[in-house]
Order: C-alpha cells, then sequence, then structure tokens
C-alpha cells in the first residue's frame, strides 16, 4: 500500500552563487587646449556607477562606469586644474548555476586609485574596483506528512526554525536637490569634483511595501573665484518605498542602494548646485520559517519501506551590528588641509579554529599643502577590526560602510585621519533536513507473536527507540506504564504492550 501524503510547500530564496571579483580599469584624459601643461598630479577621486545587472544561462554581466577627476598642478604656477574621465568597466560572472531566474545583488568598491603624468599634455588614472554579487533563485519544497489512514504507523515529527531568505525587489528614483554654499565661502567658479555615498538609516516592512529613509552624503570640491580650492559637505535626505509581492509583518528587510548616475551643474551665478543622482535600491527580505518534518517513522503492522529525501538550507544564525572610530596617521605634515576622501573595501577574515577575526580595510586620502605650500595628496590604510567565536561548519559574511565622511587635522607627528565605519556581520550554517516523502506498507508473514513484553531499561533511554525496537506504539507504552515525557525513568521495569495479529 502506498503512503498516502499531504504536503505542503515551503517558499524561500536559495542563496546560488557568491563572489567578489576585483579588475582593473584605466584612462587617459588630454588636456583640453585652453589649458597649460601638467606639471604635477596632485590629487585623484572615483565614484563607481552601476549601469547594468544582465543575465544569461551560466553567466551574468556587471557592467558600469567610474567617474573619476583628476586634480594637477600647471606649469606657469596659476591654480590647480581638473581632469574628468570616465572609465567604463564590464566584469562577467562564469557559473553554471546561474539562470535567467536568477536575481542578483550586486555591490561596488573602489579597491585603489592613483594617477600619473604621462607627458605634458596627459595624465593616467588607474582604478581598481571591486564587484560583489549574490545570487538568490525562488525555490519551493514540499514538505510532507502522512495521512491518518495508514493503522500502526508511527511517525516522529521535528519542528525547525530557520531565518531564510525569501523575497528579492529593486526598484529605481532619483533624488533632485540643491546644494547651498554655507555662509561666506566664495562664490563657485568651477567644480571640481563630488563624491556621493547613500546610507541607509531606516528600513522596515509595511505590509506589501518595504519603506526606507536615508541621506546621500554628497562631498564637493570646488575652485573659488577667489582661485583658491574650497570644499563643502551637505547631507540630502530621501525617502522612498518598494513594492513587493507578498505581505509581511515581523520579517527583516535589508535595503542596498547603488548610485546609477550622478551630475552636478552650477545654477547660474548663485551660491547653489543642482544634484541629479539616480539610485537603485535593492531589497532583501528574511523571515523565520517554522519547518515541520518526519524525521523517523516506522509500523507496528506489516513492513514499512520509506522513501527519504534530504532538504538543503543555510540558514541565517546571528547577525551583528557595530560602529567602529578608525584613526590613522600619515608622517606628512600639512599646513594646511583641504579635503580628505575615504573608500572601504569588502571586509576579508582570518579564521583559526572556532575564532574568526573579520578585517575591513578603509583607503583614506588627504589633500593639502605642504609646509612649502606646495599642494599634494597623501593616502594611507586604516582598518576596523572585529573577532567572533564561530564553529567549524558556519561561515560569516560581512560588510562595511562609510557612516561618516574622514576629517583629517594636522598634528605634531603628520597628518591624522579619522572615520567612522559600520561594520554588519551575518552568520549562516548549512541545514540539510532529511524528513520523510512517502514510502509502502505492506503485509507480513504471519506469525507468532508475544502480546507484551516486560523489560528493564538503562536510565536516559528515548521511549522513541525502545518502542520502535520492539515495533510498539509509544502512547501505549506511556499508557501502559503511566509515562510522561520522552525519556524512560531512572532503571525502569517497562511493561511493552505489542497487541496481537
Amino acid at each position: 500500500m502506498e503512503l498516502s501524503m499531504q504536503t505542503t510547500p515551503l517558499k524561500f530564496l536559495r542563496c546560488v552563487y557568491h563572489s567578489i571579483q576585483t579588475q582593473e580599469e584605466t584612462a587617459e584624459p588630454i588636456v583640453p587646449d585652453s589649458e597649460p601643461d601638467i606639471d604635477a598630479v596632485a590629487d585623484c577621486t572615483a565614484n563607481l556607477i552601476l549601469r547594468e545587472k544582465d543575465l544569461r544561462q551560466g553567466s551574468a554581466i556587471i557592467s558600469g562606469k567610474v567617474m573619476g577627476t583628476i586634480l594637477y598642478l600647471p606649469e606657469d604656477g596659476t591654480h590647480p586644474r581638473n581632469l574628468r574621465c570616465e572609465l567604463p568597466f564590464s566584469i562577467r560572472l562564469e557559473d553554471p548555476a546561474l539562470t535567467e531566474h536568477t536575481v542578483l545583488a550586486a555591490d561596488l568598491r573602489v579597491k585603489s586609485l592613483d594617477a600619473r603624468v604621462v607627458n605634458s599634455r596627459k595624465a593616467m588614472l588607474r582604478v581598481n574596483i571591486s564587484v560583489g554579487v549574490r545570487g538568490y533563485e525562488a525555490v519551493e519544497e514540499a514538505l510532507a506528512m502522512p495521512q491518518a489512514d495508514c493503522p500502526g504507523l508511527e511517525v516522529r515529527a521535528a519542528t525547525t526554525e530557520v531565518l531564510l531568505p525569501l523575497e528579492m525587489g529593486e526598484r529605481a528614483y532619483a533624488i533632485r536637490d540643491t546644494l547651498m554654499l554655507p555662509g561666506g565661502y566664495p562664490a563657485v567658479a568651477q567644480v571640481y569634483r563630488c563624491r556621493c555615498t547613500p546610507l541607509i538609516q531606516e528600513q522596515k516592512l509595511v505590509g506589501r511595501k518595504a519603506v526606507f529613509k536615508g541621506t546621500l552624503q554628497c562631498r564637493v570640491l570646488y575652485l573659488g573665484e577667489d582661485q583658491a580650492l574650497h570644499r563643502f559637505a551637505q547631507e540630502v535626505p530621501f525617502s522612498q518605498y518598494l513594492e513587493l509581492e507578498k505581505e509581511y509583518d515581523q520579517e527583516q528587510v535589508e535595503i542596498l542602494p547603488l548610485l546609477t548616475a550622478l551630475s552636478l551643474e552650477q545654477e547660474g551665478e548663485g551660491d547653489g548646485l543642482f544634484l541629479t543622482a539616480s539610485l537603485l535600491a535593492q531589497c532583501l527580505v528574511r523571515g523565520t520559517c517554522t519547518v515541520q518534518t518526519i524525521v523517523d517513522a516506522y509500523t507496528t503492522q506489516g513492513i514499512f519501506e520509506p522513501e527519504w529525501k534530504t532538504i538543503p538550507l543555510a540558514g541565517c544564525l546571528d547577525r551583528q551590528s557595530g560602529m567602529q572610530t578608525l584613526r590613522q596617521v600619515i608622517a606628512e605634515p600639512m599646513g594646511e588641509i583641504v579635503d580628505a576622501e575615504a573608500y572601504p573595501d569588502f571586509p576579508a577574515q582570518r579564521r583559526e579554529g572556532e575564532q574568526v577575526t573579520v578585517v575591513a580595510p578603509v583607503l583614506c586620502r588627504v589633500l593639502g599643502y605642504d609646509n612649502n605650500g606646495v599642494l599634494h595628496a597623501y593616502s594611507c590604510r586604516a582598518e576596523g577590526q572585529q573577532s567572533f567565536a564561530l564553529s567549524g561548519d558556519a561561515v560569516c559574511l560581512p560588510r562595511a560602510e562609510l557612516v561618516q565622511e574622514p576629517e583629517a587635522t594636522a598634528t605634531a607627528g603628520g597628518t591624522e585621519v579619522r572615520c567612522q565605519v559600520k561594520l554588519d556581520t551575518a552568520f549562516y550554517a548549512g541545514q540539510d533536513l532529511r524528513c520523510l516523502a512517502g514510502g509502502t506498507v505492506e503485509e507480513e508473514p504471519r506469525r507468532e507473536r508475544p502480546s507484551v513484553i516486560l523489560r528493564s531499561v538503562l536510565a536516559g533511554a528515548e521511549l522513541w527507540e525502545l518502542a520502535k525496537g520492539c515495533r510498539a506504539s509509544v502512547d501505549a507504552i506511556r499508557a501502559a506504564n503511566h509515562m510522561e515525557g520522552d525519556v524512560v525513568p531512572q532503571d525502569a521495569l517497562v511493561l511493552i504492550p505489542l497487541g496481537t495479529e
């Protein structure tokens, strides 16, 4: 007789791909004819812009561009000049697990950058970028429970709670605002560079919507009408939502925004700069799923041939988040500091036994005048670090983001750079659930069988194992011995009813 089963679907997202790729891009912008020759490069910056996430069977392409600037000193000794350039990039990911049904979450980071003089009319910008990608695919697993029409079938059920990704969505949106010069600042003659970093400060689920609030942190360096360099920072708030396929209540949501376009234009002759930024909000919903499965079964009547299956899960065990203030000293002293930039890279991991140390590197650059009045940029690397206890079969996925733009101050020993980094770490473990998927129950040859067994049982024995070994009913043993719980009392003499055939 085929065992009759009733199934319940378990729907979630399974992570099928995860990698971090690094790639170098270079450009050689040429000085316009109207500008003087290059004497030396003073500084460079980069913004990463996502263009497209293109999925195909067995592969994916993440493409975008680097919006770079090179600040240089001219040979005629006048004010610093600026060169803009765009470096397109395209990173191809190859893996048979990627299909047209995979949904991708991407993250872009500047790993390192530098610039140098090629000749008097040309400079070179070199940027190393890191692209982190996670791919998810919607799956549906059937959880089976036998229907109550098989006499003598004994089943052992287990309930497992596991935090799983449930849905991923995304939405493009735009931010338009006017950046106003602080009071007392000279008017803008020319914008040299603008770095913008989106930061999510609040995120929650409301029914079928993921609602989030944040700020676009903008840092502008410009040439003033006084022919000197000036910089100012301003935060532009935004509030958005995106529609989801299902309704949620107690689930968790994580929003990862990426820049997809950026421009900053002067508004006439006023003291405002018009900002237009396009962003893509990538949303991942996680929720705790209660999974009930049959992990063991036997029958007191007949011959039972079970069918088992394994459901692979990767549940989130824990998430930890903390702020760290990083400090690093650059040995070169500066007489006047103009600007400071920070580029957080993807964290690295060091594992020793059951402890993992997460290291979040941050590239810091400081622009300023030395004691001789010459404009220079100096760079250094700061590191945020945190250690966690981690069992052997678990992994951690850390993410670091800059929550406060860096500041630099001149000290007796050089130049101190400070920035604040938020380190989020999620811990995952594979969890393969072996569960009953079906089976058959056949009649067995008639044989003489006692109706009751009296057995001495050692302390701590499981009632289930005792009943299974004798092919008896767990409930019948409990009733005959007036027992409670799932463990046999210490040194008990147990009456085991078997019934008659």
